[in-house]
């Protein structure tokens, strides 16, 4: 008995062995395997995660009423929170109280996706809310969304404004061209990557400190004023060929200096108290307002930007400037450079190119200054005559009462604008 009990053992201890070696053997095959495959297949291409599989929601409010706006006849599928289901492009549901629910969306196909609508009312230059553009839409308390890259090739419109969302990734949509996210004051993040055909893009009145429009080359409307981040940087790219609208107002912690050369057809250049310094030189033809006050510009030069007729309005508030040009453009009708550091000679420039187009009924105002010479007080006598408002500093009142035999001083005084 004690024999086979010792063979027993030995065996036992043999197949013990045994097992471990196996073991070991196994799994130094399988460590040095995956390193071979690592290292043996190089040019294998790592797939991106696969997307969602749904659009998910998150809210706060005690309603969610979206609308999706969609191309054929596919199938809808709303999960709300409450378990509540629909299969409208526009469902209303009713939770009863304010609570965070997930509420989330399959679209068969996804291709059908072409609008999203969360909230709209057509603020800041938006079309006119309607069935056919973008539905009028009190903003719908969704604070994220996610599962966007489902309808990433698809998506031609996105709506939120007034929601407290956090981010946004807008990355790959290809066929998006209108981005509405005015007053989303929570908005911190949004993502621009490969956008080539966006064209209007309003993020007034958020909290981006970062926004990157340099893969957005077809941009044509810029609503971006008003940010409440503590810094705030636009990285250009090569962007602003078709930039007709750029709003990037009251910025005054905005960093870097605009890229004026590349807005060859710009209209629109709203751009006071935004930190800017330097030279501001436009070229467009196309340009009819320039507000661009409380800044720090040192010279201005919109030589030929405004032709005959065009009524054009400049307003250099409250700068650093020591030069303007303003030559060739018989089409400025309203010019504010009052607070500059414009000397005698530059104040008579002005003054004399203005009353040289002969046009008539404008707006000038020249005043903290220095005071324009005889010629220039000339100049601007003539210009009063033709219907022109001047305002500038009392002595040059003065200069033109004294001056001015043929007007009736009263009515200079109106025309003039001053408390004399």
């Amino acid at each position: 008995m004690v024999f086979f009990s010792k063979i027993s053992v030995i065996k036992f201890l043999i197949l013990s062995i045994i097992i471990v070696l196996v073991a070991s053997t196994l799994g130094c095959t399988s460590l040095y395997s995956d390193k071979d495959n690592s290292s043996s297949s190089p040019n294998i291409k790592m797939l991106p995660p696969a997307p969602e599989a749904s659009i998910t929601f998150i809210t706060t409010g005690s309603s969610f009423s979206p609308i999706i706006t969609v191309t054929g006849d596919p199938e809808i599928q709303w999960v709300f929170g409450d378990g509540s289901t629909s299969d409208s492009a526009s469902p209303t549901v009713n939770f009863g109280s304010k609570e965070t629910r997930t509420n989330t969306l399959i679209v068969t196909p996804w291709s059908a996706v072409i609008k999203i609508n969360i909230g709209y009312d057509g603020s800041d230059g938006g079309v006119t809310p309607g069935s056919s553009t973008i539905e009028n839409l009190k903003q719908q308390n969704v604070i994220a969304v996610s599962g966007l890259e489902n309808i990433a090739p698809y998506l031609q419109v996105w709506a939120s404004s007034y929601n407290p969302i956090t981010a946004l990734d807008f990355s790959n949509f290809t066929a998006l061209h209108t981005i509405e996210c005015y007053y989303c004051t929570s908005l911190e993040t949004i993502k621009l990557h490969n956008v080539p055909s966006l064209k209007r893009l309003c993020l007034e009145n958020c909290n981006i400190s970062y926004l990157d429009i340099s893969e957005a080359s077809s941009l044509a409307d810029l609503r971006a004023a008003i940010q409440q981040s503590p810094k705030y940087t636009i990285n250009w790219g090569t962007t602003g060929a078709h930039i007709w609208h750029a709003c990037i107002r009251d910025n005054p912690h905005m960093t870097g200096i605009l890229p004026y050369s590349q807005f060859p057809l710009i209209e629109d250049f709203f751009t006071w108290n935004s930190n800017q310094s330097g030279t501001l030189h436009l070229t467009s033809t196309n340009l009819k307002s320039v507000l661009s006050s409380d800044n720090n510009y040192s010279a201005a030069n919109f030589s030929g930007c405004f032709p005959a007729g065009r009524a054009g309005t400049v307003n250099m508030y409250n700068n650093d400037l020591t030069s303007l040009d303003i030559s060739n453009n018989p089409g400025l009708i309203n010019l504010n450079i009052s607070q500059n550091s414009l000397n005698q000679t530059e104040i008579d420039r002005v003054l004399q190119t203005v009353d040289s187009y002969n046009t008539e009924n404008g707006y000038l105002d020249i005043n903290g200054n220095a005071e324009p010479s005889s010629k220039g007080t000339a100049h601007a006598n003539n210009l009063t005559v033709r219907g022109w408002k001047i305002k500038s500093s009392d002595h040059i009142v003065e200069k033109l009462i004294r001056t001015s035999s043929s007007l009736n001083i009263e009515l200079l005084k109106n025309i003039l604008g001053s408390n004399t």
